[in-house]
């Protein structure tokens, strides 16, 4: 395979340095991907405080409402600093960046599932005691009990996306590196 060259001849000493500075630039392409990298991690923060771009995610089943709260912030227990939001990182290499996150459960979130789509599974269940509607407190014994999982559907939160504005900045970013060679 052939490999790519740029020939040009050019008097001006300034202009021939700036053109010599500019193809090293292009050989080298790893700080131009880690500038895109940086500018999809920033979007996909974005993503999470909007939660979702550029449709809204689903919000809350009544369980996840009853269990976290009225209102709380989707994909966001713990907010940015851990948790799904806070695993997105990127990993930059010579021609190519990749955004991902190191959660097990970031591709269901991506993606959606089904109730059950990962199997049914036998669990023990310890003895304890439940309260039942109206107050009343029994004893339940250890058992096991059969559970699919997911235990119901999730919906479909696609957080790693690039968005029409990041391809705008990322475009304005390489040309500014290819020129001037400063990364923001």
């Amino acid at each position: 395979m052939a490999g790519v060259g740029i020939k040009y001849k050019v008097q001006d000493t300034e202009l021939k340095s700036l053109l010599a500075e500019i193809t090293r630039r292009i050989h080298n392409p790893k700080p131009a991907m880690k500038i895109i990298g940086g500018i999809v991690r920033s979007s996909v923060a974005r993503n999470f405080e909007k939660e979702g771009r550029p449709q809204k995610w689903a919000k809350h089943s009544k369980t996840t409402e009853k269990r976290r709260g009225k209102g709380a912030k989707i994909l966001r227990k713990t907010g940015f600093g851990g948790g799904l939001a806070g695993s997105v990182h990127y990993n930059a290499a010579r021609n190519s960046v990749v955004v991902s996150s190191d959660k097990k459960y970031a591709a269901v979130h991506q993606f959606g599932s089904k109730k059950g789509s990962f199997g049914k599974f036998l669990i023990d269940i310890g003895a304890h005691k439940r309260t039942m509607q109206g107050g009343t407190v029994v004893s339940v014994r250890a058992h096991k009990r059969t559970v699919a999982l997911p235990w119901g559907d999730i919906p479909a939160r696609p957080f790693l996306m690039v968005q029409d504005e990041d391809w705008r900045e990322i475009k304005t970013e390489l040309s500014s590196f290819i020129i001037t060679g400063k990364t923001a």
